[in-house]
């Protein structure tokens, strides 16, 4: 049986058209990097950009045989060529749910093999969808990305560009850093905002930040005296609206992670989209590119007729037979104005 048999059963027996399947399953409600970084199509391998005299990074990616992570990159750059970094994985097609569904003893067993089957394929979108947030991330909360070359160790940093002083530690923020005994948060979130609003004039549109950042908020004295004097605690609600008064952007908690490669090249490790103790500073995209901070890019993929965006297929080997559920994504961030991120580090 050839892998388009195995996909008729699949359309057959639960009614479905399988491509259609892949192609309606969304975003996690978790990601919101596409909030700042859209996804844009991009028809040729080879794009270029020159937005006036902004900084956007030159990526010029090198995949390997069997299509993992890519890993060469170069320096930020004022006119950017390059090609659009590819990125796929491939998960073999468990043999038990193969006998079970080309030898089933009924039909319920062959509809929940077959399931298992589709399961597996949203697994790698999954998986693509994961790499793209990650690689947005890179740029929000860090201003760029480092890629490391399992087989050659080498190690690749494309940095975007933001500006010096939208990068900020401890040591320029008021009072204590938050893990002090007199840490003024507040006061800090609003000068990050005013040099924000003196770079760009204008706010930014999202404070984001962890978990443990907004409780430092919430619990300190400086936001206590700011509210009640006698309160020990106050909601992040009401620093939004004291924020919001105040013409100042709302605090938004992003404790989201992601799964990353261990030593072995499996998913055993995991990363936060925000590193500890940094608060972000973001604009909002608002549809005109050339004003948003970027894109991400999808790139043609050549598996799928060189169309871009996430495709996902099976294929089969015939010595030994095994089946494969395969994905392939070609993406890279681009980014016209990195003014538009600020991050600052909390503590000491």
């Amino acid at each position: 049986m050839n892998k388009n048999q195995l996909i008729e059963i699949i359309e057959d027996r639960l009614g479905i058209d399988y491509l259609g399947f892949i192609e309606e399953i969304g975003e996690p409600e978790k990601f919101i990097g596409n909030k700042y970084l859209p996804a844009k199509n991009e028809h040729d391998y080879d794009w270029v950009y020159h937005i006036f005299d902004n900084t956007v990074a030159m990526a010029k990616m090198m995949a390997r045989g069997d299509a993992e992570t890519p890993i060469v990159g170069g320096p930020a750059v004022k006119k950017v060529a390059g090609s659009v970094a590819p990125f796929g994985q491939k998960f073999e097609v468990n043999k038990a749910i193969l006998n079970k569904i080309f030898n089933p003893r009924n039909d319920n067993e062959l509809k929940s093999n077959l399931r298992r089957i589709l399961d597996q394929s949203a697994r790698n979108v999954r998986s693509a969808q994961a790499r793209r947030e990650w690689l947005r991330f890179q740029v929000l909360a860090k201003g760029s990305i480092t890629l490391q070359d399992r087989n050659e160790n080498n190690v690749i940093s494309v940095d975007f560009g933001l500006p010096g002083n939208h990068k900020i530690d401890s040591s320029a923020l008021e009072g204590d850093a938050w893990d002090g005994s007199s840490p003024k948060p507040l006061s800090d979130l609003i000068n990050a905002c005013d040099i924000y609003y003196e770079t760009n004039d204008e706010m930014p549109g999202e404070i984001l930040l962890r978990k443990a950042q907004a409780k430092q908020i919430t619990g300190s004295a400086e936001v206590a005296g700011e509210f009640s004097e006698n309160a020990t605690r106050i909601s992040l609600g009401e620093v939004n609206d004291y924020l919001a008064e105040l013409g100042y952007p709302p605090i938004k908690v992003h404790d989201v992670k992601v799964n990353t490669e261990g030593p072995n090249g499996r998913p055993t490790n995991s990363e936060y989209l925000i590193p500890d103790n940094r608060v972000v500073l973001v604009k909002k995209a608002g549809g005109q590119e050339i004003k948003d901070t970027g894109r991400l890019v999808m790139g043609p993929v050549s598996e799928n007729n060189f169309k871009p965006g996430i495709f996902t297929t099976m294929y089969e080997e015939l010595d030994p037979m095994r089946y494969w559920h395969f994905m392939k994504a070609e993406m890279w961030p681009a980014v016209y104005n990195p003014e538009y991120i600020l991050f600052m580090d909390v503590q000491a």
